[in-house]
């Protein structure tokens, strides 16, 4: 039995372990553990949002809570079975403690969450590997920590990001339709210089996606900073501008035009599980998942 309990405790471990790599460290991986929860957390959320459209705001806060306290969950649970076993053999009680309170089940899970928190309570070990073990746990619990605020302090920036390419392309298409102007025909000497920052700002968000999937969960809940409801008009501006003779305007629309499908490649392959050949019905489908009115 104590050979079966280590086992899935170092399995638990592990697994919390590469789930906090992949989803911090790497740069084109995603923790299998923290993807399947930040997906519940939206879909349970995009449920119930579906009358009460304000509790999407909550669901990129919930998705990262929950995904650090699975990984606080699992490495508790990993260290208090492996503990589990050895309760009261190996541990050496402070005058005062009775010995006969702490055995156990929960009294292996105190010793991890008093191991993970530094916090020992008048409990100590009397072997070696035992102490090395508290101090492992100690050094994990100390890494998970500035690991998560690290990630936290890193997801605003692509937040801040996404929603400025949304208000710059929907105050683009706003002053097209109050000034009665289009933006390619009658804009030619300067649209494919402000077509083209459009582009590079589309194509250094999508990265920043990439690296911190978490960021798609941030439910914004304003039209005017609503990437869903922005990009099917940079689709259509590319269209039109890839139409035009000017050579300038030409590449400029072509290149947002490839920033533009590339994003929606990204959105179809790792949230919305779709096929990624037709972009408008990824365009759609991103609208409707987001809960934003597309842009005409």
């Amino acid at each position: 039995m104590a050979v079966v309990l280590t086992a899935i405790g170092i399995l638990l471990i592990g697994a919390a372990l590469i789930d906090v790599f992949q989803t911090l460290f790497h740069p084109a991986g995603r923790g299998a553990l923290s993807d399947w929860t930040a997906r519940t957390v939206w879909t349970a959320l995009r449920f119930v949002a579906s009358r009460h459209p304000g509790v999407l705001t909550y669901a990129g806060p919930v998705a990262i809570l929950s995904i650090i306290c699975s990984w606080a969950g699992c490495t508790l649970l990993g260290f208090a079975l492996v503990y589990l076993p050895h309760v009261g053999s190996q541990y050496v009680f402070a005058a005062g403690v009775n010995p006969a309170n702490h055995r156990g089940f929960w009294e292996a899970l105190r010793s991890s969450v008093g191991a993970l928190i530094t916090l020992t309570e008048g409990i100590e070990v009397k072997s070696a590997w035992a102490g090395l073990l508290w101090a492992l746990e100690a050094i994990i619990g100390f890494g998970l920590l500035t690991a998560s605020v690290s990630w936290l302090l890193s997801i605003y920036p692509v937040l801040e990001n996404r929603r400025s390419v949304a208000q710059r392309a929907t105050l683009l298409h706003h002053a097209e339709e109050k000034n009665h102007i289009d933006l390619i025909v009658d804009c030619g000497d300067d649209a494919h210089e402000w077509i083209m920052a459009l582009a590079a700002d589309l194509a250094s968000l999508r990265n920043q996606m990439a690296q911190f999937p978490i960021s798609y969960y941030f439910y914004v809940g304003e039209p005017q900073t609503a990437l869903a409801g922005a990009l099917p008009y940079l689709y259509e501006l590319s269209e039109r501008g890839a139409r035009t003779s000017n050579p300038a305007l030409r590449m400029a629309a072509t290149a947002l035009g490839g920033a533009v499908e590339d994003f929606l490649e990204l959105l179809a392959d790792v949230f919305l599980r779709m096929p990624g050949h037709d972009p408008k019905a990824i365009l759609r489908a991103y609208s409707h998942e987001q809960m934003s009115e597309m842009m005409a």
